[in-house]
């Protein structure tokens, strides 16, 4: 329904069938008395000013009545954010749990006998405006599990519809119904987009919404429902947001028809309202912290977007056998019961979400803990989960979001300060000020550290140390600091020192740390053969035997390398990141698929003639090969460049509309919009680097050592010569970036005027950036983060090069691959819409 909501609510509910009213009585039209005996005198009312905040609290102090008037709040917000039908009917039962104060039934009567509204409906419309100068609903009277049972019976029904906006169904709907950019669906194009879909989960106050109707739980949450959903990009290319479109209620239903009768009575009550929602901040304001540095509020989405279907059947079943049978009993009180493993394989999104949402925050923060550490669901080392349609929702006054990697699930601040004073915060928590004990042992702990008194050396100690070392030495100093510090994150102690390390780090805000890459892996097995071929001669001890097993690990990381950094070059220049479902992430299986199309195509065909194409599984030398393929489908790419302009439809409209930003990227292939300079060089080294691997006798050496049947084995003098020229080859793929290589940020510097210089380092090798750039809403990836850099792939002075984010291959990215979809334009969105906030019991609408 598209009601104007007075104010928050949530429900009670009982009437008696006279009270819900067929018609105007005598009774009615009585100075009835009010569920506090207050006298109803309609003139006295349009004259008394209405109450302020503190009046109202003195008026109504009674907890009971308190807690009711809030869960009818909650019902009334939802019943305003549903949509119906303009056949929509109020029932008996419904009718029935309505109870109004005298006032609340004067205003029906007039409803009724001056407006000519149907009396079932003006019951309603009643309980939607709930207060005014006055309640309308007798709060004490009334049964609030009485008025749910009808409304979870209209929602199963599909009579009151909510729009599901966890995962991406209904986006994926509306990338098909809706070709170019909406503010607003019509009514009709809103039933077409929620046709067979399941219904929305919300959860206000205690009452959880979803395709089981209403369900009653012991905790509230503040997931209201809503009209305004994320379900469509706009069409310019250079805006990451999910930008919201406004679904619409039909407007011929009486209810919605009829509403602004509803207020032309109150009116003549009073044209002001008492201060109802101040009452209701003053009373909530202690029932949610802002301030809470792991709230969770924000669970139910990254729950929502972060799993995919199979993996929410995974926490379904791990919840039935971990939460003490109350998720069993969830279930059973929907028809649910036997084997979780085979009534989960016919559960919908929604069914799946709301039956996980029966559990508090704390305790799905828990489960998917338990889920991820015990494998239950795949985390790739690195992978970080984030809400994607609801990539804006954060939470609290440090704008937490939630997160999910290999380590569990977090809560991370908006600003990495936060993290850190988190840090500080959890380190001093760890030793009491008042007991000796404990600074004794701070005072060893910091014994080389300057300050007078232990806690000055803790304050000093925090400005020289590295977070990673605080926490060594601070939290996990002493067995008693790691149980303190593991329970309020939420750890588990077993294990051992560095994987609680990682996981305390993870916890509180920080970067996961650097993984290895293909390179670091392969240059420590080619540092094992080269020491071994250098020293061979000198040993007596040296074996053949020992030679083949240690060039057998070597050729295994060399073959993985080789084609890694093919893969990773050939995309980087070629792959249209612009146009890219995710620009400028790398992922190794679709990225390895393009660079096998792409450079096979490259090759011209002749009758008879044997090519050594590129394959999933490639040989050493198809590898070499595809450099040099890639260096002369370059240097192609430079004489055809006029076939590769990108069209003007996918130019980002920042382009022609402000100088202050830049798009270099004119072509569909990023080669070509690289500086004249880093054209030339790029195809030179690399075809430079594959003839020097094709003469290196590399393959010659990995033939003779790896092949039983060799007819020779290569000698020491041999094989250091091949690692040699391998070496120096490899080296120059590095010099230019077309090798993975993660830099991460050393420092930031900002002077006085906002100009930065942040430094990036990698094994050794050191890039700085100036700030601010001119390049900033290209989408590419944040200096702040881990990034692959492409130091030879130059598009702007002094140094703007290519770069890129780390994709993963899992079951989160495969359930949004293909995304996002883009519309034609419009009138409907603009880029840039700024973070939610949600909380849990947040100030109520504006009173009409």
């Amino acid at each position: 329904m598209n009601f104007v909501i007075n104010c928050h609510a949530q429900p009670d509910a009982a009437l008696s069938s006279a009270d819900n009213c067929q018609g105007p009585s005598a009774e009615h039209r009585a100075a009835d008395k009010s569920s506090l005996g207050l006298s109803v005198d309609w003139g006295t009312m349009m004259t008394e000013k209405p109450r302020d905040r503190a009046q109202l609290a003195k008026d109504y102090t009674d907890e009971g009545w308190r807690q009711k008037l809030l869960e009818l709040l909650a019902l009334v917000d939802a019943l305003g954010h549903c949509i119906i039908e303009a056949d929509f009917k109020v029932t008996d039962d419904l009718n029935r749990g309505i109870v109004l104060t005298a006032v609340g039934k004067k205003v029906r009567d007039q409803l009724i006998t001056k407006e000519e509204v149907d009396p079932k409906v003006a019951n309603l419309l009643c309980l939607l405006g709930l207060v005014h100068h006055e309640p309308l609903v007798d709060i004490d009277a009334i049964d609030i599990d009485r008025l749910t049972a009808p409304l979870s019976e209209y929602i199963k029904s599909g009579k009151l519809k909510f729009p599901l906006v966890f995962g991406r169904s209904l986006y994926d709907e509306a990338s098909t119904l809706i070709a170019e950019e909406r503010n607003v669906l019509k009514h009709e194009d809103t039933l077409r987009l929620l046709a067979d879909k399941p219904q929305g989960v919300y959860h206000t106050g205690p009452f959880l919404i979803g395709p089981y109707g209403i369900m009653r739980t012991k905790h509230a949450r503040n997931l209201v429902p809503r009209l305004s959903v994320p379900i469509q990009h706009c069409s310019d290319l250079s805006c990451p947001s999910v930008h919201n479109v406004r679904l619409t209620s039909s407007q011929e239903a009486n209810v919605n028809k009829q509403r602004s009768l509803l207020y032309k009575v109150l009116h003549t009550i009073s044209e002001d309202s008492a201060d109802w929602n101040g009452f209701v901040v003053d009373i909530t304001e202690k029932d949610w912290n802002p301030y809470e540095v792991d709230d969770g509020s924000t669970m139910p989405y990254l729950l929502g977007d972060a799993f995919d279907d199979e993996e929410l059947r995974a926490l379904v079943g791990l919840a039935v056998s971990s939460t003490g049978g109350r998720l069993a009993a969830v279930a059973a009180s929907v028809g649910l019961a036997g084997n979780p493993a085979e009534w989960c394989a016919g559960l919908n999104r929604g069914e799946l979400l709301q039956i996980l949402l029966t559990e508090t925050d704390e305790a799905l923060t828990d489960l998917v803990d338990d889920a991820i550490l015990g494998n239950e669901i795949v985390v790739p080392e690195g992978e970080v989960r984030r809400p994607v349609v609801n990539h804006r929702m954060r939470s609290g006054a440090w704008r937490l979001r939630p997160e999910a990697s290999r380590l569990g699930a977090r809560y991370s601040p908006g600003e990495t300060t936060t993290t850190l004073l988190r840090l500080f915060s959890l380190a001093r928590s760890m030793f009491d000020k008042n007991s000796a004990m404990d600074m004794d042992e701070l005072a060893w702990m910091l014994r080389d550290v300057s300050g007078d008194t232990p806690t000055e050396r803790l304050e000093t100690f925090f400005k020289m140390r590295t977070p990673r070392e605080i926490v060594e030495k601070l939290l996990l100093g002493r067995r008693s600091n790691a149980e303190k510090a593991a329970k309020i994150l939420g750890l588990d102690l077993k294990g051992a020192d560095a994987p609680l390390l990682d996981a305390i780090m993870w916890k509180l805000g920080f970067p996961m740390e650097r993984r290895l890459d293909v390179r670091d892996e392969y240059w420590r097995h080619h540092q094992l053969l080269e020491t071994f071929a250098t020293t061979a001669s000198a040993s007596a001890d040296s074996t053949e035997e020992d030679l083949r097993s240690i060039a057998s690990n070597y050729f295994v990381a060399l073959e993985k390398f080789l084609f890694d950094s093919l893969t990773f070059a050939t995309w980087a220049l070629l792959e249209d990141h612009v146009k890219a479902n995710r620009p400028y992430e790398y992922r190794a299986g679709a990225a390895r698929a393009f660079t096998i199309e792409t450079l096979n195509a490259s090759v011209s065909r002749k009758a008879g003639v044997e090519v050594n194409d590129l394959r999933d599984d490639p040989d050493l030398s198809s590898v070499v090969q595809g450099f040099l393929r890639l260096a002369g489908h370059l240097s192609s790419l430079r004489e055809n460049a006029d076939a590769h302009v990108r069209q003007l439809s996918d130019i980002p409209r920042f382009a022609d509309q402000t100088d202050l930003q830049r798009f270099p990227f004119r072509h569909t292939a990023p080669f070509l919009d690289l500086l004249p300079a880093s054209q030339h060089t790029l195809p030179r080294v690399i075809a430079e680097a594959g003839s020097m691997l094709n003469d290196s006798g590399i393959m010659t050496a990995r033939n003779g050592l790896l092949h039983a049947k060799s007819k020779r084995t290569p000698t020491i003098s041999e094989v250091n010569g091949a690692l040699s020229m391998a070496r120096s080859a490899l080296r120059l793929l590095e010099e230019i970036g077309c090798v993975r290589n993660t830099f991460e940020t050393v420092s930031v510097v900002i002077d006085a005027w906002g100009r930065s210089t942040t430094l990036l380092r990698s094994n050794g090798a050191d890039i700085k950036f100036a700030g601010p750039s001119s390049f900033a809403m290209l989408g590419l990836p944040s200096l702040g983060a881990p990034v692959y850099l492409m130091q030879g792939a130059v598009f702007a002075e002094p140094n703007e090069m290519l770069r890129f984010r780390e994709g993963f291959d899992s079951a989160y990215a495969n359930y949004w691959s293909n995304f996002p979809h883009r519309p034609e334009r419009g009138s409907g969105t603009s880029p840039g819409q700024p973070d939610q906030t949600v909380g849990e019991l947040a100030s109520p609408a504006p009173v009409d």
